[in-house]
């Protein structure tokens, strides 16, 4: 990747709360870093497509009082914007399953050419989407707010409808994946309310690497949360075993707990501090979280 994923990693994010309040440390650990300077993504077909769009009904509170005051509410839009993607496919004329990959609040980067490479590996076609650049932002740790989950999710619905276009995709069999803050995306993209709100199809499966994981609601996908007992960047197991706790029943998610593990674990080479945060690869949780991605996405793709 190019030298600005180096900058991006020499700035630490702590996180201050449940809700994944963020605030940043500076720090030069570049001499830590492994090399990252690689081009993204050779191989892959640059695509654009349409986010979803989202009119905001008003509240029955909002209701109630428009009516006691005789003033018209008026409906909010979450306009579409046109998005890039990075299109990756197995050879042969397909149908294939597919894959919406979701980056973390960095952005793209080698991590997620080295899941799209693995995945398509496995059988799938693999649509890895850039929120960020459409917006004209590169780095938003510390200000998700300029691409909050929300929009994230109607990004990841606009994936799987340009994937279900495809003649080599088959509509039936699309999963979603996000790492970090995709991987909270993730949780809210697998609500109940999320697809019913779109009024549109669930994705068949979603898998969450190491989330900030919020309220429990209702969730009609099965899903697959990873995360390390020692990743303190934001995300906390201990959220993670709540969330699944409180989960509505009937619910298709399955938690794993890599004890020891922090944040990043199943991406080779990384490993730093500052502050008392830990970026550190982790061999033996990444094997076994690979494994279970690849069997859980067989079970319910396949």
């Amino acid at each position: 990747m190019s030298n600005v994923l180096k900058d991006k990693l020499l700035r630490v994010v702590v996180g201050t709360s449940l809700a994944g309040a963020i605030i940043f440390a500076e720090s030069d650990v570049s001499a830590q870093l492994p090399d990252l300077t690689q081009p993204v993504f050779e191989g892959a077909e640059v695509v654009e497509f349409e986010s979803v769009f989202y009119t905001y009904p008003p509240s029955p509170f909002k209701v109630k009082q428009a009516e006691k005051l005789g003033i018209e509410l008026e409906l909010i839009t979450e306009p579409s914007i046109r998005l890039t993607g990075y299109l990756a496919k197995p050879e042969g004329e397909g149908p294939f399953p597919a894959v919406v990959f979701m980056h973390g609040c960095e952005g793209i980067w080698a991590a997620t050419e080295v899941w799209s490479d693995r995945l398509v590996a496995w059988g799938y076609v693999v649509l890895s989407v850039d929120s960020l650049t459409p917006r004209g932002e590169k780095y938003i740790c510390g200000r998700i707010t300029a691409a909050n989950y929300w929009v994230r999710v109607l990004d990841a619905y606009g994936a799987k409808r340009y994937l279900s276009t495809l003649p080599f995709v088959d509509p039936t069999r699309i999963a979603v994946m996000g790492m970090g803050f995709g991987g909270q995306t993730v949780l809210h993209i697998v609500k109940q309310s999320t697809s019913t709100g779109l009024d549109m199809r669930p994705f068949r499966a979603a898998v969450a690497f190491y989330p900030i994981c919020g309220e429990p609601e209702q969730i009609d996908t099965p899903t697959l949360v990873l995360i390390g007992s020692a990743d303190h960047w934001g995300q906390w197991a201990e959220d993670c075993v709540r969330y699944l706790d409180g989960l509505p029943p009937p619910h298709e998610m399955t938690l794993k707990v890599f004890p020891g593990a922090h944040h990043v674990f199943d991406h080779p080479g990384l490993d730093f501090e500052d502050n008392g945060l830990i970026v550190r690869s982790d061999p033996e949780a990444a094997a076994e979280a690979i494994r279970m991605t690849r069997e859980f996405l067989s079970e319910r793709l396949e």
